[in-house]
């Protein structure tokens, strides 16, 4: 699959694969691709701000991103404190 075979998507609209459509499609798929887009922009400004992706799916992204950031920091301070500890107590040792 290329890189060329792929059209971007927009927030709740995946990419579009084009790696399997006929020749004689892709010019329409494409075309339908971002009209889907721009339906989807229309329909997000209908909803209450609350309800709209970016305060949904995004924002729980982002919290999962950031725990994920906070457990690898307090993972690593852990891995750096044992590692003193048994440098320290081999220090000592000898």
């Amino acid at each position: 699959m290329d890189k060329h075979d792929i059209i971007k998507g927009y927030k709740g609209v995946i990419d579009l694969d084009l790696s399997l459509v006929p020749k004689i499609y892709i010019k329409d798929a494409i075309a339908q691709h971002y009209k889907d887009i721009e339906e989807y922009k229309k329909y997000q400004l209908t909803l209450k701000h609350e309800h709209r992706y970016e305060n949904t799916i995004e924002r729980i992204n982002m919290n999962i991103e950031r725990e994920g950031r906070i457990r690898n920091e307090k993972l690593i301070n852990e891995q750096n404190r044992r590692y003193e500890l048994c440098r320290k107590i081999a220090d000592n040792g000898m």
